[in-house]
């Protein structure tokens, strides 16, 4: 709440909004309603301008009982505003130096409720705020609001036009290797390939009575070009560029699908995490936030959207980008108290591997961690107009060299793989060849890793 006694502190943002309304009701007042429940929430005030100077100043509406009449009566008339989220004590009337205003405090609305609009079309009456205005929503914004009402999980849907012969079976034999190794008793493990991906919901029966990829299954284990045929804007994208691990922007080749561009991911930050923290426990609890931020975007965000996945590491902080807007609200989404992952089939699939909970924790540990270390405190931050949710984590101070970080990338890598040519590495690791040959040269002198018919391994 505002300080209405002192209201030339003020000016409009994105979270207050001042009409004069002396000529009578504002009409302009629903399309700020509208954008407040559709954005962040806010405070609407009647009787109040802002002056030249872009202060706030006091100016009263002739009649407040009769404007709190107006406004109730059509806010609770559903032909001509979509939803009704105030409680009676959001609308207040004030009476400051004599003279009366009315206060329309607009919370942000539920993923169920969204989008609120005014008139008969969501597609013509939503409005999202954007600095001091609003402004009509995209077609595309409205569809995603109301993807996001529905509450039956989108990526369980079955793929009617795609065949079991568009996923990877090799991403499909490292997930049950994977699975096998962190849950050996587990009754899945038992069962032949496509029985397995039935039961986990990486299959389904269509309406054609025929099996066919879920939404999920696509996209975790699915071959890169039949992914890109059902969401041909999607982007899988981890960069780094500083100046003080590399001199260059890393791109590592595409990756397959999520569980390998997870596993590329969660095995580079870990590399980074051993070459910022010495002490053992303080680098196994960044490796596992870093790779947690991670997890977190690939099970909330909207592959319908433009907005892809975007991971960037800098010298000083790593962004975590998803395409698709939070749930719930962010202070909900970062005390862990509201668990709402867009795509539950995902979830169900990463726990199976023993990786996200489903709970909603995953980012209030994050928060936890990072203010124990005392380091300076993540954002958490949505770009409404993109579509875009990003978590940006600023990075402890590092300690270590380029090199050393590309030698711990590779023993990393070898310690989950049994062997790897020097091509491999490249294109698995997004290193140059001068950057393996000299990384794999020093692991020999030092005995780290053995090298057999141009395959290099760890020692036995």
């Amino acid at each position: 709440m505002i300080d209405l006694n002192n209201i030339v502190r003020y000016h409009e943002n994105n979270r207050i909004e001042a009409k004069k309304a002396a000529g009578g009701f504002p009409h302009s007042l629903w399309e700020t309603y509208s954008a407040f429940a559709n954005t962040i929430g806010g405070i609407i005030l009647l009787g109040v301008e802002e002056s030249s100077d872009k202060q706030l100043r006091i100016t009263g509406v002739p009649n407040g009982n009769a404007y709190e009449t107006i406004f109730w009566d059509t806010v609770t008339n559903p032909s001509k505003v979509s939803a009704n989220i105030l409680q009676p004590s959001d609308v207040q009337r004030h009476t400051i130096q004599e003279k009366e205003i009315l206060v329309i405090t607009v919370p942000r609305a539920n993923r169920h409720q969204r989008p609120v609009y005014i008139g008969d079309s969501p597609f013509t009456g939503s409005y999202r705020r954007d600095g001091e205005g609003d402004y009509h929503c995209s077609p595309d914004e409205v569809r995603a609001m109301l993807r996001d009402r529905d509450d039956a999980p989108a990526d369980l849907a079955v793929l009617d036009g795609r065949s079991p012969d568009d996923l990877c079976q090799e991403t499909l034999r490292h997930f049950r290797l994977l699975m096998a190794m962190r849950q050996p008793e587990h009754p899945w493990n038992f069962l032949p390939d496509q029985p397995f991906l039935l039961a986990a919901g990486v299959l389904g029966r269509g309406q054609d009575s025929e099996i066919h990829p879920t939404l999920a299954g696509l996209l975790l284990l699915g071959k890169r070009s039949a992914i890109r045929e059902v969401f041909p804007q999607l982007r899988l994208e981890y960069r780094e560029t500083d100046t003080g691990f590399q001199l260059a922007t890393i791109r590592p080749g595409p990756p397959e699908n999520l569980f390998s561009f997870y596993t590329m991911t969660a095995r580079r930050l870990t590399a980074v995490a051993a070459l910022l923290e010495k002490d053992p426990r303080r680098r196994d609890n960044l490796a596992a936030a870093m790779r947690e931020a991670v997890l977190n975007a690939i099970l909330h965000a909207d592959y319908f959207s433009r907005g892809g996945l975007m991971i960037q590491r800098t010298d000083t902080r790593l962004q975590v980008s998803n395409g698709g807007l939070l749930r719930v609200s962010p202070d909900a989404a970062k005390e862990g108290g509201a668990a709402d992952p867009r795509n539950m089939v995902l979830t169900r699939l990463f726990s199976l591997i023993k990786l996200g909970s489903g709970t909603g924790k995953g980012l209030k540990s994050i928060y936890t961690l990072w203010a124990q270390q005392g380091w300076t405190t993540p954002t958490l931050s949505e770009a409404f107009k993109a579509g875009v949710t990003s978590l940006s984590l600023p990075l402890p101070p590092r300690e270590f060299s380029a090199e050393e970080l590309t030698r711990q990338q590779i023993a990393e890598y070898l310690t989950d793989h049994v062997s790897a040519s020097p091509g491999e590495l490249e294109e698995t690791l997004g290193l140059s060849p001068q950057e393996v040959s000299q990384a794999l040269s020093v692991l020999l002198q030092k005995n780290l890793i053995v090298k057999k018919e141009r395959r290099y391994s760890l020692p036995s």
